[in-house]
């Protein structure tokens, strides 16, 4: 008498499944959070308008989705907030999409961010002050 040993193929489990569709999940939104937060740098803009992308609809249509940032579940996870205000720009306003291939436009949207994050929690100067009056 032989014994035969019957090989089942198993199908996959509901956790396996879940696994593989979280860990795609993640994959995505890491990406989108990344290209987000990547539209903060005026340099960038400029590299995607001199490559043609920022008049692709099918960009602006990848803009568009990235619309669920602003929902307070995601926003919270991005480091430069100010991207969502370039997003906005990028996606209503074609005028800002032509200057981006400007490079002295570019310079003036970045040399204005640089200042704005030198003084957004001291738009008077007043700390420089106060800390100079309490050494004395």
């Amino acid at each position: 008498m032989t014994t035969h040993t019957v090989s089942q193929e198993v199908a996959p489990t509901t956790n396996t499944i879940n696994d593989h569709l979280r860990t795609a999940n993640q994959t995505t939104f890491s990406r989108d959070l990344e290209f987000l937060s990547s539209l903060a740098n005026p340099y960038y803009l400029n590299h995607l308008a001199l490559s043609g992308v920022l008049s692709s609809p099918s960009f602006l249509r990848y803009l568009r989705y990235l619309d669920y940032f602003r929902h307070p579940r995601y926003v919270r996870y991005l480091q430069y907030p100010q991207a969502l205000h370039f997003l906005d720009l990028l996606q209503r306003e074609e005028e800002f999409r032509i200057a981006c291939r400007d490079a002295g436009f570019v310079g003036e949207v970045m040399a204005r961010q640089v200042g704005h994050w030198a003084t957004w929690r001291d738009p008077e100067g007043q700390t420089g002050e106060q800390g100079e009056e309490g050494q004395a």
